[in-house]
């Protein structure tokens, strides 16, 4: 797999006094089509119905609960490796190119790094796969990722953007010196503006960007990103 290329020219300014650099995974540190999980009727109807029961507005599934349900003679295991499978059928990835690059560069310049993803158990080990080596390789601090499946809450929540917040306040940093690199306006940029985040909007593959009615002008973001490599040289 390889990025679709969108047409939209990037945004780039300095931007100086960020200290924190927090990743979306599907669409930017991954190309994916999605990140959803397996578009299967029945599996859909089982999602569709817990989320129905959720107190929460964005509600998030461990999918592995759904399996379980509809698949009760399988033992946990056998459960994870079925939903791995149902993942690697519905929703292929790859390494979006510069993303190994840029996570070392940033950390080799001593920024705090983190991940704020709609996700499920298989996501960490199969971007993991994708880098190479684990997240602590590359710098990314796991007191700072938040991921929907834990939570039970999904983006556009602000609820893990607001936990990432308060971990970095707890470390002297401010929300507007942390950045959120995201392919989504609904889901990522506006999320993060709300928090206090400065943005960058990432536009370097056509199947996962997601402008949802805005221009890449208007949607808010710091900063328009085609290649991941481009945030080195702004901050």
């Amino acid at each position: 797999m390889k990025p679709l290329p969108t047409g939209i020219p990037p945004q780039l300014d300095p931007l100086p006094g960020i200290k924190a650099v927090i990743f979306d995974i599907y669409g930017t540190l991954l190309i994916s089509a999605a990140g959803d999980t397996d578009p299967d009727p029945e599996i859909d109807a089982a999602i569709e119905a817990a989320h129905a029961t959720s107190p929460y507005p964005y509600s998030e599934v461990d999918i592995r609960e759904i399996h379980a349900a509809l698949q009760p003679g399988l033992s946990p295991a056998e459960i994870e490796r079925h939903a791995i499978a149902c993942e690697h059928r519905s929703n292929p990835t790859a390494v979006m190119p510069g993303a190994t690059k840029t996570l070392r560069a940033l950390a080799a310049r001593d920024f705090s790094l983190g991940l704020v993803s709609n996700a499920q158990f298989y996501t960490v080990p199969i971007l993991e796969q994708h880098l190479g080596a684990g997240l602590g390789d590359h710098g990314i601090d796991p007191e700072l990722c938040r991921f929907s499946y834990l939570d039970r809450r999904a983006k556009p929540d602000p609820f893990p953007f607001q936990q990432v917040r308060d971990r970095l306040r707890q470390r002297g940093i401010k929300a507007r010196e942390a950045l959120y690199i995201g392919n989504d306006v609904r889901n990522d940029i506006a999320p993060a503006i709300a928090t206090g985040f400065r943005t960058a909007l990432f536009a370097g593959d056509a199947r996962s960007l997601r402008l949802r009615g805005f221009s890449p002008e208007s949607c808010g973001a710091d900063l328009v990103l085609t290649e991941l490599g481009q945030l080195v040289d702004c901050l």
